[in-house]
Formats: structure tokens, sequence, C-alpha cells
């Protein structure tokens, strides 16, 4: 038998947030009714990782994201 496959989604903040607006997607995101069948994932900036993990609720995953400056197009 084949297990069930989750549906799975993740939000990169990139570099563009600040304390307020993390606070913000914070908020919103531990208010959210998720669907229990989803796996739900922020990615955020390595220095808030700590601080992303702290606030929200276990039920939301937190990743690191790879950040730079410059655009990669290829």
């Amino acid at each position: 038998m084949v297990a069930s496959r989750r549906f799975f989604v993740i939000g990169n903040w990139k570099m563009n947030v600040d304390t307020a607006t993390i606070n913000n997607i914070i908020d919103t995101m531990t208010d959210a009714s998720l669907d229990p069948h989803t796996e739900v994932v922020v990615g955020c900036p390595s220095c808030y990782l700590s601080y992303a993990r702290q606030q929200l609720p276990s039920r939301i995953g937190v990743a690191a994201q790879n950040c730079y400056k410059v655009s990669v197009r290829q």
C-alpha cells in the first residue's frame, strides 16, 4: 500500500521583512484555519529562524532560506 501524499505549501519571506512585518505574518498564520492534510512551512532568513520557530505554532514548519542580494536568472 502506498502512503497518501500531503499537499505542501511554503512561503518564502526573502529579505523583505522587518520585525513588524514578521509579527503580522506570524499573527495571520497563527490565527489561520489551515487544512490538517497540508504541510505549511515558512522560509525565512537565518537571522529570524529562532524567532519564527518560537512564535509560530508547531503545526507550521520553519525552514532556512538561501539569501543573496542579486536575482539569479537562467
